[in-house]
């Protein structure tokens, strides 16, 4: 007969060693890396993870993006910082990064006074992200927000597009309906390709690359609705304002010398790194 106590304590057993193997499976830690100096500071990174051009898995599994690969230039100019990506939703990076779970943000971050108070943001941006509507590509009917009056828009939450739509419903009538997400841009195109929203607002090099490397039947149009400058977040800590000081500095050098641009035409499909409205 089977000892029933001793096969739930086998079944317990191989329960908690699978846990721990998901764990250590987890994030982008490459802290074993024979490359990394042993005495570098070890920040933690929050990433999306799954929103391409700027944080996703690429097709041999290894997380990549603008954001990340911005990261990793960074170190190697500055051996004595090693970053760790840790794949997770907004909402949720913040939640970690109040408990002390990681140290930073790592998605495309725009600056608001509210965050301003709790956290530090770098000064050097990242990129200028030009936001546009997104529809299916046989429509024509829809280039601007009057356009939607009465119609669905798919919004991220936590987006500044989110602002402009409930500010402009507080004088349409018909207001535009809007259906919400936390998922960014990955879901909002869906919910435009589906034909379950009319139109989204997205960064234009986000639509781009969802025609491109997913097929999505999409088109963007219309005049650009907002140019948003983004950054890096961290803890309001003395030593991550440090880390972000010389994240700053080394921005500067790579801007000057170029290698800015060429991530961001390698990643973002054209040079998004300096505000368009200053040309």
């Amino acid at each position: 007969m089977f000892n029933t106590k001793k096969l739930t304590k086998l079944f317990a057993i191989g329960a908690l060693a699978l846990g721990v193997l998901v764990v250590a499976g987890c994030g982008d830690d490459t802290s074993k890396d024979a490359k990394v100096n042993p005495d570098a500071k070890v920040i933690n990174v929050a990433t999306r993870g799954t929103v391409r051009p700027y944080s996703y898995t690429d097709d041999n599994g290894n997380l990549t993006g603008f954001d990340v690969e911005l990261l990793k230039e960074i170190e190697r100019r500055n051996p004595d910082l090693h970053f760790t990506f840790k794949p997770m939703a907004v909402d949720a990076a913040f939640v970690a990064m109040d408990a002390g779970q990681v140290d930073m943000i790592a998605n495309q971050m725009r600056r608001n006074p509210t965050r301003e108070a709790k956290y530090y943001y770098t000064n050097e941006p990242n990129n200028y992200s030009t936001r546009k509507l997104v529809v299916k590509n046989d429509r024509n009917d829809i280039s601007k927000l009057d356009d939607l009056k009465g119609k669905k828009i798919a919004v991220t939450t936590s987006s500044e597009f989110n602002e402009l739509v409930k500010q402009f419903n507080e004088t349409a009538n018909p207001p535009i309906d809007i259906i919400y997400t936390d998922k960014a841009g990955a879901e909002t195109l869906n919910l435009v390709a589906t034909g379950r929203a009319d139109a989204a607002g997205e960064y234009e090099y986000v639509i781009n690359s969802a025609i491109k490397d997913r097929g999505l039947p999409l088109k963007a149009v219309g005049d650009v609705l907002a140019v948003v400058p983004t950054y890096f977040l961290s803890k309001r800590t003395d030593d991550m304002k440090q880390v972000n000081e010389k994240i700053d500095k080394t921005m500067k050098e790579m801007r000057a010398d170029g290698t800015l641009k060429k991530l961001s035409e390698q990643y973002l499909g054209g040079d998004y790194t300096f505000d368009p409205t200053q040309k």
